[in-house]
C-alpha cells in the first residue's frame, strides 16, 4: 500500500507559454546574438541564428524561474521552479502548434537545492532546457480548449520503477472516473465513479487478476448497495442492501 497522497485540481490554462508571448515574435525575427537583458533572455543557436532557449522572471523579482526550450518561434517545454525556493516543481510540454499537450508537477516537494544569486543551483547549471533537480510524480493530460481531461499520479514499485498508480478522468472540470492500483503492482485493482464531487461506486479486485470482484454503490454518501460474485460476463450476482432495507 502506498501513503495517503494530496491531490488538487491544476490550472492547465495558466501555462508558461501564455507568459512568454511577447517573446515568440522576437524568436521569428531574431538573428544569431541572445537578446533581452537581466533574467529575461532568449538565446540562440550560434550556427542558425535559431531561437533554442528563453529565460524567465514571471514575478519580476530579479530572479529566473522559467527555462523554455524553443525550436525557433514554437514552445516545446518548460521547466518552471514556482515559489524559488532552488527546486524545479512544474514541467510543462507543448504540442506542434505550441498548446500545452501535458503538465507535471510533484506531489511531495523535495529538499531544496542550495541557491545562488543567479537563482536556483540546479537550473544555473544545467544545460539548456533547464534542470532535472526533482522527478515529477504527476501528469495532467488537458483537451484542447485547456480543461483538464485526465491526471496520472506515479509511485516507484518495490523495484524501483515509476508506475502509474491513480488515473483521474475529467469531464467539464468534474472528476468523473478513477483508477487505481492500490498494491503498486502495476495492475488497476480499484475503480471509482463520481458524481457532482461525490463518490458513485467503487469496485475492488479481491482475485488479484484486475477484474473487479465487488461493488459498493453509495447515495448521497451512505453506502446503500453492496454486489460480489460476478459471473463470465462481469454482471454480479449476488446483490446486498445493507441494514436490510
Amino acid at each position: 500500500m502506498f501513503p495517503a497522497r494530496r491531490y488538487w485540481t491544476y490550472d492547465s490554462r495558466a501555462v508558461a507559454v501564455a507568459l512568454l508571448a511577447p517573446w515568440f515574435a522576437l524568436g521569428a525575427a531574431a538573428c544569431g546574438q541572445p537578446q533581452g537583458s537581466g533574467t529575461s533572455l532568449a538565446t540562440y543557436d550560434k550556427e542558425t541564428g535559431r531561437l533554442i532557449q528563453i529565460t524567465y522572471d514571471r514575478d519580476q523579482n530579479g530572479r529566473i524561474d522559467t527555462w523554455t526550450k524553443m525550436a525557433g518561434a514554437r514552445p516545446v517545454s518548460s521547466e518552471l521552479d514556482t515559489n524559488e525556493d532552488g527546486v524545479i516543481d512544474r514541467w510543462e510540454e507543448y504540442d506542434e502548434k505550441g498548446l500545452l499537450a501535458r503538465a507535471g508537477w510533484v506531489r511531495a516537494r523535495p529538499v531544496p537545492a542550495a541557491s545562488t544569486p543567479g537563482g536556483p543551483t540546479n537550473p544555473a547549471a544545467s544545460t539548456p532546457g533547464g534542470p532535472t533537480s526533482a522527478i515529477p510524480d504527476t501528469w495532467l493530460y488537458p483537451l484542447a480548449d485547456g480543461r483538464t481531461h485526465r491526471i496520472d499520479f506515479l509511485d516507484v514499485d518495490n523495484a524501483g520503477a515509476s508506475i502509474i498508480t491513480r488515473r483521474e478522468f475529467y469531464e467539464s472540470e468534474k472528476l468523473v472516473r478513477v483508477e487505481e492500483d492500490k498494491d503498486g503492482d502495476d495492475v488497476l485493482d480499484q475503480w471509482e465513479t463520481w458524481e457532482n464531487g461525490v463518490m458513485r461506486t467503487v469496485e475492488f479486485d479481491d482475485g488479484n487478476d484486475g477484474k473487479p470482484d465487488r461493488r459498493f454503490t453509495y447515495t448521497n454518501g451512505v453506502l446503500t448497495l453492496i454486489e460480489s460474485e460476478p459471473d463470465a460476463t462481469g454482471t454480479y450476482t449476488r446483490r446486498v442492501v445493507p441494514g436490510g432495507r
